[in-house]
């Protein structure tokens, strides 16, 4: 038997040629080789990612307004708890007057503005300067926890705004970008 005459040497179970009808067909459209989007659809690309952008700092902006409030809120709560605080050590002292009877922050306040005359002398200066560092627990004021809560407040300005006009400047930037490249000469 000869080589050429094997049973594995016919064409038909010839597997090194593919033929012609199992052969992957031309690529057309979007997958051809060559392909670029139209004018059109870039300029919608465009213009949907502007949207986005401007989608994106209108929530970051919801966002920021929102952490303000809540920042405001916890603010209002401190104020709040300073408060009642406040009343509660007025009742003591009151109590205290009324019994004349030293309060727990008066002798604390006491006992610390005795230990810095002793650490400075005693000296009238020393009573003074010692008697400004320690301020008096009878009437604590509330313009310190009004001053404090207005300072974290973090101003005046609101970020809001500056996002608005920023989204404004950017969508007219793109518009402008878009119309020199998409038109139509």
């Amino acid at each position: 038997m000869a080589d050429r005459d094997s049973v594995y040497n016919d064409p038909a179970y010839d597997i090194s040629s593919v033929p012609s009808w199992k052969q992957t067909p031309p690529l057309h459209g979007a997958y051809a080789p060559n392909a670029r989007l139209s004018p059109r659809v870039l300029a919608g690309i465009g213009a949907g990612a502007v949207v986005l952008a401007a989608a994106g700092m209108v929530a970051y902006s919801n966002y920021a307004s929102a952490q303000a409030d809540a920042d405001v809120r916890k603010a209002q709560i401190a104020l709040d708890a300073s408060k009642v605080e406040l009343e509660k050590q007025k009742q003591a002292a009151d109590l205290a007057k009324t019994s004349e009877q030293e309060t727990p922050a008066q002798k604390a306040r006491r006992e610390a503005v005795q230990a810095c005359v002793a650490k400075a002398g005693n000296t009238y200066n020393a009573v003074a300067d010692c008697g400004k560092v320690f301020p008096a627990v009878d009437a604590p004021g509330m313009v310190n926890t009004s001053r404090t809560v207005a300072d974290g407040a973090g101003g005046d300005s609101t970020p809001t705004v500056g996002l608005v006009v920023l989204g404004v400047a950017g969508t007219a930037v793109a518009a402008g970008w878009m119309k020199r490249k998409f038109s139509r000469p």
